[in-house]
């Protein structure tokens, strides 16, 4: 057996056991385990979310039965030879056992949003735009996608949906609309009282270029924000943060051999607005380092994390001074723990940050990482990952997380005990 073959073998089968507490210091006074199992996909995936029963995990997976694709990402959603869908695991007490797979007929799968009710599945699909399916048919492997378009070479990524479930916004990371390549898509559900959908309109979009990776809606469905790459070369935007050296910059380099270029920002979208498509639904617009590629809000709605992957941190925003004093709304910037941060995602009531390092642009592998967000330190936690570490989901019982490494192919389930730290809050009658 070759090495490469050998090492995937055992990261697939082995569980690894990271001590969090002896080995690296103490949390809160607590020590705590962190169980990390590896389970091999179909496909690269890029997104998993779970069920709402806990039941399920769906995994968006690309290349099925394919090699990686090695040409740029602005080409990989409009190829029409491969397969690319969603591979369904049965999950049972922080175990995955594949069930199934259904094939979506579109050159990419990606980011993934559950509608309210819990029966429909929302998948950002590349060119093809934004798919829907009823969650009931996945694991039986008769759903079909119904398809919302969202324009020529979209190159749809992620997806949000407001918290009635009557509309999607999605994350068009290359379509261009009004001379600007990234654009945010706003589509119509028509979801009936059953919670299905089956023929969803697009109603237009939302100028927010160049290179639009992901967004982010608040739990009240009031904002919207999105992570733009780069500062648009024609008709730039004013935006907040020039005079910050953490916030604006001039030499952002990722990959050897590139040249350098400039930040990106994060936009503060009005969601009744945006529905409405009016000129004036972006609020504020935020330098956000080098290449903004992920955010997640307190469940409060007053913080706001962004994965800068150029940057090799995660900065945090004050959301009321985003609106109201943009200039100020920068809080603080958090060492990653690893290289190319890109998905993050909050647990334990919003005081732990787990961290996708992705470093994308290397042949090693990433890492995973634990931010505590009380403290002004390193990560509590780092462990290494698969290659290419991209998203980062929370299970429904609030202390499962599962991290896709998109080269290496796996998903993996990271279980963190039952502390102070994550207990479910009281609830008061």
């Amino acid at each position: 057996m070759k090495a490469i073959e050998m090492l995937k073998f055992l990261r697939q089968s082995v569980v690894v056991s990271l001590l969090l507490g002896s080995c690296i210091g103490e949390l809160h006074g607590e020590s705590f385990k962190v169980r990390v199992s590896d389970y091999p996909t179909n496909g690269n995936p890029t997104s998993a979310i779970s069920t709402t029963d806990g039941k399920y995990l769906f995994v968006s997976v690309t290349n099925v039965g394919s090699p990686n694709f090695t040409g740029p990402d602005s080409v990989a959603g409009a190829r029409h030879d491969v397969v690319c869908g969603i591979q369904v695991f049965r999950a049972h007490n922080g175990r995955l056992n594949a069930v199934g797979f259904i094939r979506l007929g579109s050159a990419g799968a990606n980011g993934l949003a559950i509608l309210r009710g819990g029966k429909t599945l929302v998948v950002g699909v590349g060119d093809e735009g934004v798919a829907f399916l009823s969650i009931s048919d996945v694991p039986k492997g008769t759903a079909r996608p119904i398809f919302a378009d969202q324009g020529e070479k979209a190159g749809t990524f992620d997806v949000v949906a407001t918290p009635d479930g009557q509309y999607v916004f999605s994350s068009n990371e290359y379509g261009m609309f009004h001379e600007q390549r990234g654009n945010v898509g706003v589509t119509a559900t028509h979801m009936d009282e059953s919670g299905a959908v089956t023929h969803p309109e697009t109603i237009g979009h939302i100028a927010v270029g160049d290179v639009v990776p992901s967004l982010s809606i608040f739990p009240d469905g009031s904002r919207i924000y999105v992570a733009t790459e780069l500062v648009p070369e024609k008709n730039s935007p004013p935006i907040a943060g020039a005079a910050n050296p953490a916030l604006t910059k001039r030499d952002c380099v990722q990959k050897k051999g590139t040249p350098p270029r400039g930040n990106g920002f994060v936009s503060v979208l009005d969601v009744r607005r945006a529905i409405a498509l009016k000129e004036d639904a972006i609020l504020a617009r935020v330098a956000s380092g080098c290449s903004p590629v992920r955010l997640v809000e307190t469940q409060d709605q007053s913080e706001l994390f962004v994965s800068a992957r150029g940057d090799n941190a995660v900065l945090a925003f004050n959301t009321l001074l985003l609106e109201s004093d943009p200039e100020h709304a920068f809080q603080r910037a958090l060492p990653s723990g690893g290289d190319a941060p890109v998905g993050i995602r909050l647990f334990a009531h919003d005081r732990l940050l787990a961290v996708a390092n992705s470093n994308r642009f290397a042949t090693a592998e990433g890492t995973g990482a634990i931010l505590e967000l009380t403290k002004e330190s390193e990560p509590v936690k780092t462990w290494t990952a698969g290659t290419f570490p991209r998203n980062i989901s929370l299970g429904v019982d609030g202390r499962t997380l599962f991290l896709t490494n998109y080269t290496s192919r796996s998903v993996e389930v990271i279980r963190v005990p039952r502390t102070k730290q994550n207990e479910p809050k009281p609830v008061h009658p």
